[in-house]
């Protein structure tokens, strides 16, 4: 909907320019922003701000919210007391893992679901949009019960296959509709040479898409790294945590929440995905609006 929708007596079908707006429009328009603006950065703030308090400031009523001394000791105690650093290698390991496969699972399928002549095709991409569509709690008790037969429950192998079920549908969705933006006389140019069919593929197609694979590859990194409930069924020994279960039980052994701690932690777990993003936004930018590489 136009922003002139908001404002009485604006023509909302008339070509739309910042510069018409009054020095109030536009006024209440930034007043907005900003305000939906400090909405979303001020917890993420709060979090920093806490993870640098000692345990008396973080107890300060009312609390501070500009820091005099900012400290590194929660981060050195946090860290001394868990496992941090297997959980995160441990979680590394995972997510890399769940997301490589589910990569090169749904990027062949996506694409022969969406550039082949396969009978059947539009049922099989609704199969696959059917697992979107079951709860993942109801998943949790039959793969258990299938992995501990197969005495994969508690190792790394068990976890990625399980994000792996649970994010290739997923993937296929979002590659499948990448895929269909592609022009359709690339296959038929590159026959036109002899070009094995393969070749097209991996030559061809591949390159183009890019940003929808990077897309798809982080979507199931950020899940991966997030998840909570799988990674809590199906690591049961304590060196097999990942980040997530990891800060949980940091909250239950210690009987009370340390805050400062907790809150340095969760900056540290969450700093890997923002790089993620940071180094790679702007593959992600162009595969969510569907562009591919010239």
């Amino acid at each position: 909907m136009s922003i002139r929708a908001y404002f009485p007596g604006r023509d909302s079908d008339t070509p739309e320019d910042s510069s018409d707006l009054t020095t109030t429009e536009r006024g209440l328009l930034y007043a907005a922003l900003g305000l939906v603006t400090l909405l979303v950065v001020f917890p993420f703030y709060w979090m920093v701000s806490t993870s640098l308090k000692t345990g008396q400031e973080v107890t300060q009523f009312p609390p501070t919210l500009i820091l005099d001394s900012p400290s590194l000791v929660p981060y050195v105690d946090a860290l001394a007391n868990g496992m941090w650093v297997r959980w995160f290698v441990n979680t590394v390991i995972v997510s890399a893992g769940a997301t490589v496969l589910v990569v090169v699972v749904a990027t062949p399928a996506a694409y022969a679901l969406s550039r082949r002549e396969i009978p059947g095709a539009r049922l099989f991409l609704m199969l696959f949009l059917s697992t979107l569509m079951v709860p993942t709690q109801a998943l949790v008790l039959p793969l258990f019960v299938l992995f501990a037969d197969l005495g994969i429950v508690n190792t790394h192998v068990g976890l990625i296959l399980c994000y792996a079920m649970l994010f290739t549908g997923f993937a296929i969705f979002l590659l499948y509709g990448f895929f269909n933006s592609l022009p359709n006389n690339l296959e038929e140019a590159a026959r036109v040479g002899g070009i094995p069919e393969w070749k097209v593929f991996l030559r061809v197609i591949l390159p183009l898409t890019k940003p929808g694979i990077a897309t798809a590859a982080i979507f199931v990194f950020v899940f991966s790294w997030n998840e909570f409930l799988f990674a809590l069924v199906f690591m049961q020994d304590s060196p097999m945590y990942t980040i997530s279960v990891g800060l949980a039980t940091f909250f239950g052994n210690r009987g009370s929440v340390v805050l400062n701690q907790l809150m340095a932690v969760s900056i540290l777990a969450v700093i890997p995905v923002l790089l993620l993003f940071a180094f790679s936004q702007d593959r992600f930018i162009k595969g969510i609006s569907g562009g591919f590489d010239d």
